[in-house]
């Protein structure tokens, strides 16, 4: 009896044990919850190189040279700043941790690293695709579309380089497409990676509470110097014009550009509200941007202000519809392949239901072609006066 309450007692003291190791929290802190925390330590793990490597970098990502032994090595050396990157794609927040009280002056650094990284991760994709690893290449285009997420829409030069980022992305996927086996079970890997990513848009409504705030902060007779020198890119000569209109400013004055600012953001921001008509909204934000340079022409010093801070919303209207109508390009020609891998043939006809031109609300115009097929915008791009046709090569 007493050998079996030893034996009793034995088997509890283990199972204690056993459920005090698996239950106890691990000895090392947790990995941050913040992606920009390892966004920063990934631009100062790699490799740092001369003029002549980062255009090597910059032309393989864009794919306008072939792999070499050279860039292979630095890209190798870059593997932390990578690994880096593409957990801090996963992380869901995101705070850079700027400071926003410096207004126009606010440091902006991380855009320009990150546009560095984005190369090098761009590169390492076309490596990948080059010695066949397009599972890899294609994770490394979807972490590119995320770190595009991860730049946020507060400031206009935030929203332009995710922007930025979200093409490159996208034409890596429209060269992945291309050389890659059309296998049903990636592409819709592919297909349903991206309207995760997707169903978190950044949008330019939101950058005009930032600009507008900020703008306002700056529209005071005692920081007025200080705008002027912000948009002219100097200090104010005593004998410049902008001083001898500095001069002639009080505060009834500043009063009035503010109150002529106010609505002019107010139009703005209801001009962006209203459901997306590219063609309408870019004509009405061309009006409103050109009025208070008319009427400031017509000596209504009450449009000064606003003449000289207001942004160009219908140039970044038209390039976010730009950055919008390519990823929904990518995202039909991928339904496109899956019909292919399901069929073993291009359909003669444009499926239903698949993202749409957005210069023109309207499905894309699709036409196969020898090496493959084409989308074709139906709308034009009013900025640049140019109709965009999209390829994509079947293997």
């Amino acid at each position: 009896m007493k050998t079996i309450t030893n034996k009793l007692k034995k088997a509890t003291c283990i199972t204690l044990i056993l459920l005090v190791l698996t239950t106890a929290a691990p000895a090392y802190p947790p990995d941050p919850d913040n992606a920009a925390l390892l966004y920063y330590q990934a631009y100062i793990a790699y490799e740092k190189s001369d003029d002549t490597m980062q255009e090597m970098v910059a032309d393989l990502s864009r794919g306008k040279i072939e792999p070499n032994e050279r860039i292979r090595k630095y890209i190798e050396n870059c593997r932390a700043a990578i690994n880096l990157a593409v957990a801090a794609a996963e992380i869901p927040n995101c705070n850079w941790g700027l400071k926003y009280s410096d207004g126009f002056e606010m440091l902006l650094s991380h855009l320009a690293q990150t546009r560095k990284l984005a190369f090098i991760i761009g590169a390492e994709t076309r490596i990948l695709a080059a010695d066949g690893d397009y599972q890899k290449a294609l994770d490394r285009s979807l972490t590119l579309h995320k770190m595009s997420k991860h730049m946020g829409d507060e400031t206009i030069i935030s929203m332009l380089v995710a922007m930025s980022l979200s093409k490159v992305a996208d034409n890596h996927l429209q060269y992945l497409l291309a050389e890659m086996p059309q296998d049903l079970k990636t592409l819709t890997w592919l297909k349903s990676k991206l309207a995760i990513i997707e169903s978190k848009p950044l949008s330019s409504r939101a950058t005009t509470e930032y600009e507008r705030e900020l703008s306002l902060e700056h529209m005071q007779l005692n920081k007025l110097k200080e705008l002027i020198e912000i948009v002219i890119g100097k200090p104010v000569a005593p004998d410049s014009k902008e001083a001898e209109q500095l001069r002639n400013v009080d505060q009834a004055l500043i009063d009035k550009n503010r109150a002529y600012y106010i609505n002019h953001m107010n139009t703005l921001q209801t001009i962006l509200s209203t459901p997306m008509n590219y063609a309408k909204v870019y004509s009405e934000l061309k009006k409103l941007n050109e009025q208070p340079h008319k009427d400031l022409a017509e000596n209504n010093t009450n449009a000064y202000l606003t003449s000289i801070v207001a942004p160009d919303f219908d140039r970044i209207v038209s390039i976010e519809t730009r950055d919008k109508t390519l990823n929904n390009a990518v995202r039909a020609a991928i339904e496109i392949y899956i019909q292919k891998a399901k069929t073993g043939q291009l359909p003669e006809t444009l499926p239903a239901g698949l993202p749409k031109d957005l210069f023109s609300g309207k499905d894309f115009r699709y036409e196969k072609t020898t090496d493959g097929f084409t989308l074709r915008c139906r709308g034009k791009d009013l900025d640049k006066n140019e109709t965009y046709k999209y390829e994509f090569k079947v293997k």
